[in-house]
């Protein structure tokens, strides 16, 4: 897999294509396909040769988020983007119910043009925090990625926002957050404000991307062997990103 280090050093002219989405631009190189904001951050990227495959590290790093439930059965993708995570638990999970919420017509658009999201794949079209007032499903996980370029929404700080998260959990189930805080201080606000509502708090650092991991489940999450058994009868057994970030995987107490 290619990493995230040559995806920007391959983000030239030379390698450009037109791009539908605003302050955005498209690249296509060695197998590869990804769109890049303004600002240089990597929006989503596409394996040609193998769509279902997670490109950026801190997407098939959050994929540890589908061992903490028992079983998977219904996934929402809050921030789907390039339709990155439904791509790939179409075809690695089992999950009947597949839902994602986009708050851009653009890049769903992308996702579907450029980034072989399949035209049956249920996207929801607006802000996903509205969207979670209102919906009334359930879910086994829950995927967030909400950042617009490099900033996340303010709801990451705020309890009713954690609070809504965890009425749309099933029993047993899970959530996997990404974040970017730009300081210690700023991630243990968002830290705390989870805590309210949920009694398993885990955290990850990617070193090389500088984002956070939080994964978070209303009861406390599986002991590090448990998850190891589940990791190795899973479809992840072999992976190692998998096996690195269930490693390197804090648990935090209230």
């Amino acid at each position: 897999m290619i990493s995230f280090s040559d995806l920007l050093a391959l983000s030239s002219p030379a390698c450009e294509l037109p791009s539908d989405v605003t302050d955005c631009r498209l690249f296509e190189a060695q197998g590869y396909r990804w769109l890049c904001s303004s600002s240089g951050a990597i929006q989503t990227a596409l394996c040609i040769s193998n769509p279902s495959a997670l490109v950026l590290p801190n997407h098939r790093a959050m994929m540890l988020g589908a061992l903490l439930p028992e079983r998977v059965s219904a996934v929402l993708d809050l921030g789907s983007g390039g339709g990155g995570f439904l791509r790939h638990l179409r075809a690695w999970t089992p999950a009947p119910r597949l839902s994602g919420v986009e708050m851009s017509g653009e890049m769903l658009n992308a996702a579907r043009q450029h980034f072989a999201l399949p035209p049956q794949q249920l996207i929801h079209v607006g802000d996903a925090v509205d969207f979670l007032g209102r919906d009334r499903a359930h879910y086994d996980l829950v995927l967030c990625d909400l950042f617009s370029d490099r900033s996340a929404p303010e709801a990451l700080q705020d309890q009713l926002f954690f609070a809504t998260l965890a009425r749309r959990l099933n029993a047993g189930g899970a959530i996997a957050l990404n974040t970017l805080p730009d300081s210690a201080a700023a991630l243990v606000e968002v830290v705390n404000a989870a805590q309210q509502h949920f009694a398993g708090v885990g955290i990850l650092q990617m070193t090389e991307l500088g984002n956070v991991l939080l994964f978070l489940q209303q009861e406390p999450l599986a002991d590090s062997q448990t998850l190891k058994l589940r990791l190795a009868q899973s479809a992840y057994k072999e992976d190692t990103d998998l096996v690195q970030a269930l490693t390197a995987l804090r648990r935090v107490e209230r």
